[in-house]
C-alpha cells in the first residue's frame, strides 16, 4: 500500500519512548512515504506528532489507583477511539498500558473501525489473570509481543502473533562513561558508589521515598564515604526533590538528569532500584542489584492472589533464581534494603559473582525464535515496523 497511514496510542512514558522509536523506523523504512497519527507525550512530540489528547492522567498503577480516576480513563477512551475513527487511519497501533488499551480496542471494534488493531506488548497473563488471552484475542487483529515466551497464551485463542524481541536489549549498556561522572563531581576512588532508581510513577515514589531514605541512611553509617546517585527524569525530578525535602536522608542523594544514566551504570558497585523495565536495564550492565517495591494494601492483596511466578523481575523468573533480590510490599523496608546492598557495596567477591551472574543470564535472554522474515533487523523498533507495514500492504 503507497503511503498507508498508522495510528499510534501511547498511554504513558515507556509506551511513548517505543511510540518514538516505532515512528523512526516506519519513516525510514518507507523513505518517508507513511502518514503517522498518534495520541502520546514528549517522545513521540519530538518525532512531530501532536497529540490531541494528554496522556499524563493515564500513568497509574494497580487496581485501585485505576478505579480512583476511572470516569476520567473512560473520557479518554472515548476520545482516543473517536480521534483514531476520524482520521481514517489504515492501522491503529496500542501501546502497552493493557487496561486503557482494551477499552479502546473494544469500542472501536463497536463504532466499526475498518482498520487494523494492533497491539504491540502483550499483557503479562504468564504472570497473572491468563483470561485476558481471550479478550485480547477477540479484541485485536495482531501482536507484537516482546517475550518469546507469550505466543502460546494467544496463538490457542486464534490471533497472530509476531515476536520482536525486548526493546531493552537493543541498547548497549557498556557505553556509559563512569571516568567522566567521577572527575565531574571529583569523586574519591575509593568510595563505593551506589545508585538509587525510584521509578517512573509518581505512586512509585511516593511508595518508596521511606524505605529508601531509610535504606540510604543506614547504608551512609556503616559506609561514611558511599555515593549516591540517582539518574532521574525530567518527569519525575519535582517529586523526587518533593519526596527529599520530606526525608532528609535522600538529600544525601545526587540528583543527575537522566541521560547521564549509563555513567552512573559504569560507575555503580551496586542498585537500589525500584521493580520494573529499569532492573533489567542493570542486569544487562552487570550492576549487582536489591529490588523494591511497593503497592497500595488494596492492589497487593488482589495482587497476590493472581500473581503465579515466584519473583517480579523478569530476569529473576528467566533465570529461574533470584540474582536480584527482592522485597515486595511489607518485606520492603530500609533495614532489610541496606542489610541486602551492603554486601554488594562491601564485598568485591560477592560483587563479582553478581556480575558475572546478570550477564550470563541476560545474555540467554537477548533473542528468542524471532522470525526469519524479520531476525535480520538489528533491534526491535524496526522488527516491530517491518511486521505493521506487511499488515497494511
Amino acid at each position: 500500500m503507497a503511503n498507508p497511514h498508522i495510528y499510534i496510542v501511547a498511554a504513558e512514558k515507556s509506551g511513548d519512548e517505543l511510540g518514538a522509536k516505532l515512528i523512526h523506523e516506519l519513516r525510514n523504512r518507507t523513505q518517508g512515504d507513511v502518514t503517522i497519527s498518534g495520541i502520546g507525550g514528549r517522545a513521540m512530540q519530538k518525532h512531530g506528532i501532536i497529540s490531541p489528547i494528554d496522556i499524563t492522567p493515564l500513568s497509574i498503577m494497580g487496581f485501585v489507583e485505576g478505579l480512583k480516576i476511572y470516569p476520567l480513563i473512560m473520557q479518554l477512551v472515548s476520545e482516543t477511539t473517536d480521534h483514531i475513527i476520524e482520521s481514517g487511519a489504515d492501522a491503529c497501533v496500542l501501546i502497552d498500558s493493557w487496561g486503557f488499551m482494551m477499552r479502546v480496542a473494544t469500542r472501536l471494534r463497536k463504532k466499526g473501525y475498518n482498520g487494523k488493531i494492533i497491539k504491540y506488548v502483550a499483557p503479562q497473563v504468564w504472570a497473572m489473570r491468563e483470561g485476558r488471552a481471550k479478550v485480547l484475542a477477540e479484541g485485536v487483529d495482531h501482536l507484537l509481543t516482546i517475550h518469546s515466551f507469550d505466543a502460546p497464551y494467544y496463538t490457542r485463542h486464534g490471533l497472530e502473533v509476531t515476536y520482536i524481541g525486548n526493546p531493552v536489549f537493543d541498547e548497549n549498556y557498556s557505553d556509559g562513561d563512569a571516568q567522566s561522572l567521577r572527575d565531574e563531581y571529583n569523586l574519591s576512588k575509593n568510595a563505593p558508589v551506589l545508585i538509587v532508581l525510584f521509578g517512573s510513577r509518581l505512586s512509585e515514589i511516593q511508595s518508596l521515598a521511606k524505605p529508601f531514605a531509610d535504606a540510604v541512611g543506614i547504608l551512609k553509617k556503616q559506609i561514611p564515604n558511599l555515593v549516591i546517585l540517582s539518574p532521574v527524569s525530567d518527569t519525575i525530578a519535582t517529586d523526587v526533590l518533593s519526596a527529599a525535602s520530606e526525608y532528609p536522608d535522600l538529600q544525601d542523594v545526587i540528583l543527575l538528569n537522566e541521560k547521564r544514566k549509563l555513567d552512573c551504570f559504569a560507575l555503580a558497585d551496586a542498585s537500589l532500584s525500584c521493580s520494573g523495565t529499569v532492573t533489567t536495564q542493570l542486569a544487562c550492565a552487570g550492576v549487582p542489584s536489591v529490588v523494591a517495591y511497593r503497592l497500595n494494601w488494596l492492589t497487593y492483596e488482589i495482587a497476590k492472589r493472581l500473581y503465579k511466578p515466584d519473583y517480579v523481575s523478569i530476569v529473576n523468573i528467566a533465570a529461574k533464581q533470584e540474582l536480584m533480590p527482592e522485597f515486595i510490599q511489607g518485606e520492603c523496608i530500609g533495614e532489610n534494603l541496606a542489610k541486602a546492598v551492603n554486601p554488594y557495596l562491601l564485598d568485591k567477591k560477592i560483587r563479582n559473582k553478581s556480575h558475572k551472574a546478570l550477564l550470563q543470564a541476560t545474555s540467554k535472554m537477548r533473542l528468542g525464535n524471532v522470525g526469519a522474515d524479520i531476525k535480520m533487523a538489528t533491534h526491535s523498533s524496526e522488527r516491530a515496523a517491518i511486521a505493521i507495514l506487511k499488515l497494511v500492504q
